[in-house]
């Protein structure tokens, strides 16, 4: 199997720092997929510019039907076949369609969404005028507060008064017998819309509501606590008509979570939320009530057994795939049958490429994405890899994967282009872009905010991406890497929401499909 090594493009949030010239040399062109001779479509096009490039197809109202990539390519003359079929592999109907090239993928924040574009940890600053009246109302859950550099308060519970400061309702006061001066600095952490302290993984329903697990953990608890909380599409506030206040838990937080929501079945699965970590939850999507649970813990040697379970992803026929956290063992399981009735199989030897699962500080990040098609998913391994597996109905097989520099975790997939968005535990916020174009994952783009701080996951829902920074100190090489930098080793405890751009060329050929 070769081996893609990732060497890429990298773009800024807005302007491209390589643009290249292409040129298509193919205009127009006739095709019939369902006849013996003339049904492919090859695009031939120029370029003056080593790297790989992306080409989509339109249907004449704009949609997306399919994206093409070459793979990393040499200055010159080259070409992308198209056979006449959009992403499930099905012909399309007849008609004519467009193909664009696309140059660069930028992300643009929100600030529709949330605080700015972003939910989780904010911080603002009071520039103290009266010592004698310090009063200021933060709209969520307060986390430390600071007087200067010296931290005064931190969170273990949510509500507290003490002899410098009182805290309630999100409203802050402190006491002028504390010491506080004119011209001192307060500052003060807190949480929009609400408590989002460590944000681990998170998915979107069909209205655009999140669901967003979390783990958390207070100093008077010996373990952290994970929940899932379900916020609304604007990220302004919390569905409270949802499970107990729009939240579900307290979860096992010592172990890995990861969330799917399945619009059509009417339901949520959360792995590790059950039997000690070791069962998937099953709850209510419209109510968040707690179902039953998939695998769990029946013994260390017998192989239904789904070991602290550090990803899911759901297959056909019902099928939910199951990764371990040690060993990376992936199970396949009925998804309407609990505990261990609806064993299927397993993939029970370590492979290279889809062996141990990412980590995060002492912890197995997410790491599976369903594919397309169904009976294929993704999964990212302890170093660089993202690599795709088939289920034959009888095992898993390898198929092909790619190598990232920089860590990959959490992806996700867009169906529509094939691209698969990847988030990178980096010095520095980067989420890597790569293609899958039916036999191989091609490099393709590396996009960096500033902004970020070490990603954990992504997630891919219409025109929109979101980035989920954690609140967990990178570990080994990215650890030491950062410290020698004097880059504070954490993640900023916050969800961001983009807008994803494609910036193409111009020019376009058009493919006319017929029967």
């Amino acid at each position: 199997m070769k081996k893609i090594f990732f060497l890429c493009f990298l773009l800024s949030l807005a302007v491209s720092i390589t643009q290249a010239k292409v040129s298509l040399i193919t205009k127009d062109i006739t095709i019939y997929p369902e006849k013996d001779t003339g049904k492919i479509a090859r695009i031939v096009f120029n370029t003056d510019t080593p790297g790989a490039y992306l080409f989509l197809i339109k249907d004449e109202k704009g949609k997306i039907i399919r994206g093409l990539s070459t793979g990393k390519i040499e200055a010159g003359q080259h070409y992308v076949d198209w056979n006449g079929k959009d992403y499930t592999d099905s012909i399309v109907p007849e008609g004519t369609y467009n193909v664009s090239i696309i140059n660069n993928i930028s992300l643009k924040i929100d600030e529709t969404f949330g605080h700015k574009g972003r939910i989780g940890l904010e911080t603002i600053e009071i520039k103290v005028s009266d010592p004698e009246k310090i009063i200021c109302k933060v709209p969520g859950e307060i986390k430390r507060v600071f007087i200067n550099d010296n931290e005064c308060y931190k969170v273990d519970s949510f509500e507290i008064s003490g002899p410098n400061y009182t805290f309630k309702d999100g409203i802050v006061q402190v006491n002028p017998a504390s010491g506080v001066k004119k011209s001192d600095t307060i500052k003060i952490e807190y949480y929009y819309p609400c408590f989002l302290e460590d944000p681990w993984d998170l998915d979107i329903d069909a209205n655009g509501d999140i669901y967003a697990i979390i783990r958390w953990q207070t100093e008077t608890m010996k373990n952290p606590a994970g929940n899932l909380i379900k916020i609304s599409s604007d990220g302004n506030k919390v569905i409270d008509d949802f499970a107990v206040k729009g939240k579900i838990g307290n979860f096992n937080g010592r172990v890995h979570l990861q969330v799917v929501v399945s619009d059509n079945e009417n339901r949520i699965y959360i792995c590790g939320s059950h039997d000690s970590g070791h069962g998937t939850g099953v709850f209510s999507l419209k109510t968040g009530a707690f179902l039953y649970s998939i695998g769990g813990w029946f013994d260390s040697s017998n192989p239904k057994t789904t070991y602290h379970p550090a990803g899911i992803c759901l297959g056909p026929e019902n099928k939910i795939y199951i990764r371990g956290g040690t060993g990376g063992n992936v199970s396949a399981y009925d998804r309407t049958k609990e505990k261990d009735k609806g064993f299927l199989y397993n993939m029970p030897a370590v492979k290279r490429h889809s062996g141990y699962p990412p980590l995060v500080d002492n912890y197995f990040g997410p790491s599976m994405e369903s594919s397309f098609p169904s009976d294929s998913f993704y999964i990212t391994t302890y170093g660089s890899d993202i690599c795709k597996i088939k289920d034959t109905g009888k095992e898993f097989v390898e198929l092909y994967y790619t190598g990232i520099n920089g860590a990959p975790v959490g992806i996700s997939y867009d169906k529509n282009t094939g691209l698969i968005y990847a988030a990178l535990r980096t010095l520095s916020g980067k989420i890597a872009v790569v293609h899958d174009n039916g036999f191989s994952i091609n490099e393709m783009y590396i996009i960096n905010d500033p902004e970020l701080g070490p990603t954990h996951t992504v997630k891919q829902k219409g025109n929109y991406l979101y980035v989920v920074e954690d609140g967990i100190a990178p570990g080994g090489r990215i650890l030491e890497a950062m410290e020698k930098s004097n880059i504070k080793p954490y993640g900023k405890n916050r969800i961001s929401r983009y807008l994803i751009d494609f910036e193409q060329e111009q020019q376009t050929c058009s493919v006319t499909v017929k029967k």
